[in-house]
């Protein structure tokens, strides 16, 4: 046990190896594994990644235009082939804006068809789609009775003609030449996904907002959750569902989605893994656009005039089928053995899969590095009592061991991030005695000197804040390198996508773990005395008007 806060406070550590690293490190050879064809920084720091052949390159540019010409080459449907784009949709009232979207940015010699599946709505959407343009190739496929988003894409993607096929939801806006890096991508492999950008939706201009933000990237824990996540490579892990293409022979191959899963959701993770397990990969492509309306409580026009039916559990189903050693991680080892995933093990042993262990291996920058497989969890521990600290639904509180919750390091280590003996021996600032560092609005001699008692707000340009100490901006910690699996800048609640956030009045905040480790309200570190000091400078201490909460501590 080791001392966590001067007020009392310790941690300690239950040291056994979990059984999950060390099978992920066993099978994939970690950390001296050889390199994977087209591994990037998902799989092993730059620093040790070997160069990759000029003939594969490791993120795929843009086709570059062609030289003495004016305007670049139409595409050509005999030689590129068309792609179907299929609108899963159920009582959407932005169904016609899609689809004209689609159309009005999607040239002739590109667009194959658009099919709007419509998941038995009311009125039925063919009325409210009169006035489409007979240059749309619309065509619309009917549910005498709803059967849910998952099914609505599998009718759409079967009954697609185009040598590529794109699912986007019923809500969205394509920017203009939003397929080119799409199709491009998938032209060059067979076995592929490809997510456009996803940006914020107008909903006034039927447009991406200005100056919006952009996402694609998404990763799983045990649970099969997935959660978002950004870096600077081009391969995903696994699609967040609604915006994906692929090509129409890898859709029949794969047989689409699994056949036993109902409703919505899990059907993102279930053709990620298959795509990664199966001979396939997964891409964004950064110059393809695609604008998404988000469903949230505040905008009343975004909210869904459905409810899901004939829902069945899907992640279970996700673990069932794919996690195969790790499936009693699933949700602490409660999935049920009754699920029948026979059809979709057929599936499985006709593509000759790998195992799920190869996946946790191609993105171990994640896994490993981003604490998703600790070697240890702990519980914290006031010293001198049985009393632990508890996620509540009202924040983290104490209360008995017997009942507390389990914690690990985790999220990536950033960086300039400091170690322990950073905190406990502040390395030295020398003053030359007349260059000065600019702080922002001012100078001084030393960024330490920076502040004069107004803290991070008082540390800029040649500096930066860390930590409550104000040091230059590329100063480095003591010590090695961080070694991928072994040092973590956060701290994460166990099995779940949970992490220490903001350190408010009331203790850590819970938010969803940014595993790459650039947000700093999540940057937690573990002093030489136990100490847990946040980026801010303050420490997790017990609260001196109620004991049994936390509270920010100087």
């Amino acid at each position: 046990c080791l001392q966590l806060l001067a007020q009392g406070l310790i941690v300690c550590y239950f040291l056994g190896v979990m059984p999950e690293a060390a099978a992920a490190n066993q099978a994939g050879g970690l950390p001296a594994a050889a390199p994977i064809a087209h591994s990037d920084s998902e799989g092993l720091p730059r620093a040790v990644l070997k160069p990759l052949p000029a003939t594969a390159p490791e993120s795929p540019a843009l086709p570059a235009k062609v030289p003495g010409k004016f305007l670049e080459p139409r595409p050509s449907a005999e030689t590129d082939g068309r792609i179907s784009v299929v609108l899963p949709c159920l009582n959407e009232p932005y169904t016609l804006n899609t689809v004209n979207s689609f159309c009005d940015r999607t040239p002739q010699e590109v667009l194959e068809e658009i099919i709007v599946v419509d998941d038995a709505s009311s009125p039925p959407l063919e009325q409210l789609l009169t006035s489409v343009d007979p240059k749309c190739r619309l065509r619309v496929l009917r549910h005498k009775e709803s059967l849910g988003l998952m099914i609505a894409k599998q009718t759409g993607g079967d009954a697609a003609t185009g040598k590529y096929i794109g699912f986007y939801d019923c809500h969205v806006a394509p920017a203009r030449d939003w397929w080119k890096e799409t199709l491009m991508l998938l032209r060059a492999k067979t076995r592929r996904l490809v997510v456009p950008m996803i940006a914020d939706l107008d909903i006034d201009t039927w447009d991406e907002k200005v100056n919006g933000a952009l996402t694609a990237k998404c990763y799983i824990n045990f649970n099969a959750d997935f959660w978002w996540y950004d870096d600077d490579s081009d391969f995903i892990p696994v699609i967040s569902g609604g915006l994906v293409a692929t090509s129409r022979q890898w859709w029949q191959e794969s047989g689409g989605f699994d056949p036993g899963m109902r409703g919505w959701g899990g059907e993102n993770t279930d053709q990620s893994l298959r795509a990664w397990l199966c001979g396939g990969d997964i891409l964004r492509a950064k110059s393809s656009h695609v604008a998404h309306m988000w469903r949230t409580d505040s905008d009343k026009r975004t909210l869904a005039k459905s409810h899901k039916r004939h829902q069945t559990d899907n992640l279970a189903r996700v673990a069932a089928i794919w996690f195969g050693e790790f499936k009693d991680k699933f949700r602490d080892g409660s999935l049920d053995p009754s699920i029948d995933v026979h059809d979709a093990k057929q599936r499985i042993e006709a593509l000759q899969c790998k195992p799920f262990v190869y996946f946790l291996h191609r993105f171990r920058r994640i896994f490993l590095g981003g604490g998703m497989l600790p070697d240890a969890v702990f519980k914290i521990r006031q010293k001198g009592t049985q009393v632990c600290i508890f996620k509540s639904p009202h924040g983290y509180v104490r209360k008995p061991c017997s009942d507390a919750t389990w914690f690990h390091m985790a999220n990536m280590v950033p960086p300039g991030f400091p170690t322990a003996q950073d905190l406990a021996e502040p390395p030295a600032q020398e003053s030359s005695g007349q260059e000065q560092v600019t702080c922002g609005g001012h100078m001084a001699a030393t960024c330490a000197q920076c502040p004069q008692g107004h803290g991070e707000e008082w540390c800029h340009k040649d500096c930066r804040w860390t930590f409550g100490s104000c040091v230059p901006k590329d100063s480095q910690p003591r010590g090695p390198a961080p070694e991928l699996g072994k040092s973590f800048s956060g701290i994460r609640q166990w099995n779940t996508l949970e992490c220490w956030d903001r350190l408010d009045t009331t203790g850590p905040i819970g938010y969803f773990c940014d595993i790459t480790g650039h947000n700093m309200n999540q940057q937690y570190l573990f002093d030489e005395n136990g100490v847990i000091h946040h980026f801010s400078g303050r420490c997790v201490s017990v609260s001196a008007k109620d004991q049994s909460r936390l509270e920010a501590g100087s």
